[in-house]
């Protein structure tokens, strides 16, 4: 009787046989439910995902960021012109691959810069970005410049806070309606306090003395 009583087999099988709501019962609707909760998951996010696929137009924003990109390396020649002209600057393209995100894979240019010995590329990153619609980093033999296309009216980076009140939105916190963004490229300055500078010529060639001279 005292073995028995002390059996732990005896007892887990008594209890697995004899109660349909017990431990391993208990342990399969666990996992049911798991498995559920996992397939509502997996359908919410192809819903969402297809949702996001029809509001945007991922071909047009990439033809959008190429038209972008073309048009500051149009503004860095004209910005070069004269030393282009007399052949001190020398100006060479490159075909590279990038690959974002819903748009997937394509080429864009790589600007080259031959100015002396030195080398300078400005390499389109991409236009998928957080706080910016694009970025080309600018890069020499001492150091690189990150160019920005960002809102033409920002000073810098922006942060927004949202404030909730029992998981809704504070109703004081009253937002303006969103406006039309003009894009415009900028020379951002090094981390922490990071600065958008407008640019101009004489930014352009700081920017590229910096990445060559350091």
């Amino acid at each position: 009787m005292a073995v028995k009583a002390k059996d732990p087999a005896a007892v887990v099988v008594g209890r697995r046989s004899g109660n349909k709501g017990g431990p391993a019962t208990a342990v399969m609707n666990s996992k049911h439910d798991g498995n559920t909760d996992f397939d509502a998951f997996v359908k919410r996010e192809q819903t969402a995902a297809a949702a996001e696929g029809e509001r945007v137009d991922w071909a047009r924003e990439r033809d959008e960021w190429l038209g972008r990109l073309k048009e500051l390396y149009d503004q860095t020649e004209s910005f070069l012109a004269e030393h282009i002209k007399t052949g001190g600057i020398k100006v060479n393209y490159r075909d590279i691959e990038l690959n974002e995100e819903n748009i997937g894979s394509y080429r864009a240019r790589q600007m080259i810069l031959k100015i002396g010995r030195q080398e300078i590329t400005m390499t389109p990153v991409g236009t998928l970005l957080i706080g910016a619609k694009g970025r080309v980093e600018v890069v020499g033999p001492a150091g690189r410049t990150r160019l920005l296309l960002v809102n033409s009216e920002a000073p810098g980076p922006t942060i927004k806070v949202a404030v909730r009140i029992g998981g809704e939105p504070d109703p004081r916190a009253v937002e303006a309606p969103p406006k039309e963004i003009k894009w415009a490229w900028k020379i951002a300055t090094s981390p922490p306090t990071i600065r958008y500078i407008e640019l101009t010529q004489d930014s352009l060639f700081q920017a590229l003395m910096e990445a060559a001279n350091g």
